[in-house]
């Protein structure tokens, strides 16, 4: 199933690009399903917060059927996994723009992963534990205990659970001598990509509508594979801080054109749904008849609130290199102050 499901970088971007877009916007009473489409995308960033959780809508016993017919085991627990995995990005807005921002991956609703944005600095906390249990990797555990003395105090925290920060800006500025990326968030940087993704959806796709349900207007959009992942990576490479390294690694095929599609539910003028059917990215050979694998994206507009997490440990940037050291057994962390 890896080769499948690899291909499928440019909707999933699709749907991260909507998740960040959650800000400003305004349009007029649609008269045709693509104009409902794009000024559902301009009311859902009227709201002050709005939270997209990624998830597969299928079962453990779906998926091991998929993978049997394209020739791939995959076990009960991996099945389970990737059934109960949900990805969660949440922004709030401030004056002017975007004031925090959280990602959160899911799996059997235990969080593995937590980043939150929160004015200048940078948050994040995990479970080593849990995600080492899910890599089948847990053994790593006591290794990285053993070696904890040695470990700074900021890589000590963030081994026992606990949260760490960092200054975005001083990560920028690392990320300038090593030249990488060094945009940083700009209260502008929303209302440009909403407009860059209107402006895809107004281009690329072809929105008929099917009806209405209790999710609202139901929607299909069809587009070329090829021109919507040309498009999307230029809207985010423009208008995402450090855009242009996260486009490095998506794809844009040159070969001959595909056409994918994928459902769009509006409800009350707004975006609260859309539904990928992963098999159609598959040999029709490789999928048992009549299956599908959906990844939905739903747009809620509210969340928890974002805020700074108390007690977060500062990352000390001087003692990455000391740490990546001790990490791969080369030699051990030298001396210096505990990060403040």
């Amino acid at each position: 199933m890896s080769r499948p499901l690899s291909r499928l970088s440019t909707a999933t971007a699709l749907g991260a690009v909507l998740a960040v877009a959650g800000c400003g916007g305004s349009g007029g009473t649609p008269a045709t399903p693509q104009g409902e489409l794009v000024a559902s995308v301009s009311k859902l960033g009227e709201a002050g917060t709005v939270t997209t959780t990624l998830q597969l809508q299928t079962t453990a016993a779906a998926l091991k059927g998929i993978a049997r017919a394209g020739g791939n085991t995959l076990s009960a627990d991996a099945a389970n996994g990737l059934v109960s995995a949900q990805l969660v990005i949440e922004t709030q807005k401030g004056g002017g723009g975007h004031s925090a921002f959280a990602v959160r991956a899911i799996d059997g609703g235990q969080t593995l992963v937590e980043l939150r944005v929160v004015g200048d600095t940078i948050y994040l906390q995990g479970d080593v534990n849990a995600i080492l249990t899910l890599a089948h990797k847990r053994s790593d555990l006591a290794s990285l205990q053993t070696e904890a003395a040695q470990l700074p105090p900021f890589a000590k925290a963030l081994l026992d659970g606990k949260w760490v920060s960092l200054n975005a800006a001083a990560l920028s500025g690392l990320a300038g001598q090593v030249g990488g990326p060094t945009g940083s968030a700009d209260a502008s940087q929303g209302p440009r990509l909403l407009a860059e993704l209107k402006g895809v959806l107004s281009r690329d796709v072809t929105v008929t509508k099917l009806g209405t349900d209790s999710r609202g207007d139901h929607l299909m959009v069809t587009g070329d594979a090829n021109k919507l992942a040309a498009d999307i990576k230029s809207s985010i490479a423009s208008s995402v801080p450090g855009g242009g390294a996260l486009t490095d690694r998506l794809t844009v095929g040159a070969g001959s054109s595909r056409v994918v599609t994928l459902e769009a539910w509006v409800k009350d003028g707004a975006l609260t749904e859309l539904s990928l059917d992963l098999a159609q990215f598959a040999p029709k050979d490789k999928v048992p008849a009549g299956a599908t694998l959906p990844l939905t994206m739903t747009f809620d507009q509210s969340g928890d609130d974002i805020s700074a997490p108390a007690g977060a440990v500062s990352i000390d940037l001087t003692q990455l290199g000391g740490l990546l050291s001790v990490l791969t057994g080369s030699s051990s962390v030298s001396g210096g102050s505990p990060a403040g």
